[in-house]
């Protein structure tokens, strides 16, 4: 009997992925794999357009994350639908997508359920964000950055009160005023 050569094991080379574009947001950069998380800002003082109401959407948080994206993408878009003066509005702009988050709006007596696309990169929800907000007139509603949200400044009959210590001289100096022309008009 002859004996078997042994051979080492051959080993199959790994493929050259090197040449296959991929989303940045998907390979990892270390060793360890990490999860992606997204957040996206609101901006309350944006223009909301003829199809999202103010009123609601102040009663949004200020920003939607640090999660997945098809997280945050679904509770942008549901935002939006929530926000709405008529939900119909919103949903029907949006097109079923396979896999991804679901979102829901009531119109017409019922629940209607969409399922959103698989979301991978911010970007990606960036420009589904974008093209959302266009349809609905209401531009620069979502970013990946905080907005410097603007302080309600006290007014008095569309007149800027003043701040602190110097209100109470404003007030003062009113009333005083007020009280002479009541005096004087007799």
């Amino acid at each position: 009997m002859t004996p078997l050569a042994i051979s080492p094991p051959s080993s199959t080379p790994e493929p050259d992925m090197s040449s296959i574009p991929q989303d940045a947001a998907t390979v990892p950069h270390s060793a360890t794999p990490q999860v992606l998380t997204v957040c996206i800002y609101i901006n309350k003082q944006a223009n909301m357009g003829p199809n999202l109401d103010r009123k609601k959407i102040q009663h949004l948080p200020d920003h939607f994350g640090p999660d997945r994206p098809s997280v945050v993408l679904q509770q942008a878009v549901q935002g939006c639908i929530d926000s709405a003066f008529q939900q119909k509005t919103v949903f029907t702009l949006l097109t079923q997508g396979y896999g991804g988050e679901k979102i829901s709006a009531t119109f017409d007596g019922k629940q209607h359920l969409l399922s959103l696309p698989v979301v991978n990169s911010i970007d990606y929800v960036l420009r589904f964000l974008k093209k959302l907000c266009r349809s609905l007139h209401c531009e620069n509603l979502f970013s990946d950055q905080p907005f410097a949200q603007r302080s309600v400044q006290p007014s008095f009959g569309g007149t800027p009160l003043p701040a602190g210590r110097h209100l109470m001289v404003w007030i003062f100096s009113f009333l005083l005023r007020r009280s002479m022309e009541t005096r004087c008009c007799c």
